[in-house]
């Protein structure tokens, strides 16, 4: 099997492992179309940790180091005690965006491929990525990209029948907002093409969206518009309207802090090589008062995990998406940007000595080992900041 999981394969990995170990629950909710976000446990400790991945479907390296690490769990690769800490999964936040980005990419890439073959894939997207974000740069055009072009008979076309609703809603949406050939490769957003990161009452874009602006991304996706319904950056189908992927997993959240000893989460994204802290807000935080010990706490867990896997250590200052509502509201949340690779969905799975710096070498082992370290490293001073708060409020 390669490194690169589709939907279906990283199923069957979930489904797979020993219930002993790591137990299937009732899914926390379902997404518009009906897919189950599912939700597995491992251990029944009394302190309890939410690990999710897979916000942003072409971020799909994220999806992969939290499947992997629960492998790595039921192997008994990693030693957790499972009597000190009960730690939730939600490996596929965005399982619509998923099934799109994973379908695009078995256009091009059968699962069968050699290691080699599928190396050469990875680095060939993320060299013509970088020739799109300098001719961005350069020339700033908008023109259709050459990594797109790697997928140009990626519409929605490809996706099977049993997704046919999806299938469906897919087709109007690309006639209807004229999106980019190629670009369900880039598939950031969920199968109505909500960016859920986005869709919070406080997004930035909101306003900007309401103006009528045209928004587009940056670099090598500066073809795709972020005030549409379509591959990344869209707040919202309806003004107001939270998706339902959100919904349960602010839900899920408040059941975890409320009812159990809950100490921390750690949420993955990609790209950056960078662990996000509680900074001082520019603005008014809109979710809650973060207290300088919040603070603080917040900054001491994520410089443990910094530490561990040589990120960047960086303040969250501006307070207007999903994860940052979930960092005010839960801490100690650690937001941590996997690999430092640019070019997702598929720069970061790459895992040769090709490449003119380290920086580009054994990317993908490098973000499942080390990774998988942090937490283990960092879970153990959850527990004391939990304990150490609780003797405080106690005390006062």
């Amino acid at each position: 099997m390669g490194k690169i999981l589709d939907y279906d394969e990283m199923n069957d990995i979930l489904d797979s492992f020993d219930s002993n170990v790591i137990k299937k629950e009732k899914p926390i909710g379902y997404t518009y179309f009906g897919y189950p976000i599912d939700h597995f446990v491992y251990g029944h400790g009394k302190y309890h940790v939410i690990i999710t991945g897979g916000t942003h479907s072409s971020e799909l390296i994220s999806n992969v180091f939290v499947i992997r690490f629960m492998e790595k769990l039921c192997n008994k690769e990693i030693d957790i005690d499972d009597d000190l800490y009960t730690i939730h999964f939600i490996p596929i936040v965005n399982p619509e965006g998923t099934i799109i980005v994973t379908s695009a990419i078995r256009s091009l890439i059968p699962r069968n491929v050699s290691d080699e073959e599928e190396q050469t894939y990875f680095l060939t997207y993320y060299r013509n990525s970088y020739i799109e974000g300098e001719y961005a740069n350069k020339y700033g055009d908008r023109n259709y990209k050459l990594q797109q072009m790697m997928f140009r008979h990626a519409t929605f076309d490809i996706l099977d029948d049993k997704y046919k609703p999806l299938k469906d809603y897919l087709r109007k949406l690309f006639k209807e907002n004229n999106l980019p050939k190629g670009c369900m490769i880039n598939w950031s957003s969920n199968g109505r093409g909500v960016d859920l990161n986005s869709n919070i009452e406080s997004s930035s874009f909101i306003d900007r969206v309401e103006s009528g602006e045209k928004i587009y991304a940056n670099f090598h996706l500066n073809n795709i518009r972020r005030d549409k319904l379509g591959p990344l950056g869209c707040p919202y189908l309806k003004k107001g309207e939270i998706e339902k992927e959100n919904e349960a997993l602010l839900k899920f959240y408040e059941k975890i802090k409320n009812n159990y000893d809950y100490i921390g989460s750690f949420i993955y994204h990609s790209c950056g090589n960078i662990v996000y802290y509680l900074g001082g807000a520019k603005v008014e935080n809109p979710w809650t008062y973060l207290t300088k010990d919040d603070e603080e706490n917040n900054y001491s867990v994520a410089k443990v995990y910094a530490d561990k896997t040589g990120y960047k250590l960086d303040g969250l200052e501006i307070y207007t998406t999903m994860d940052s509502k979930l960092k005010s509201l839960f801490p100690v949340t650690l937001l941590v940007e996997l690999g430092g690779v640019r070019a997702t969905p598929l720069s970061q799975f790459m895992d040769n000595d090709i490449g003119p710096s380290l920086e580009f070498k054994r990317v993908y082992s490098n973000i499942i080992n080390d990774n998988a370290l942090a937490i283990t490293e960092t879970l153990p001073v959850m527990v004391k900041i939990y304990n150490e708060k609780n003797i405080c409020d106690n005390c006062k």
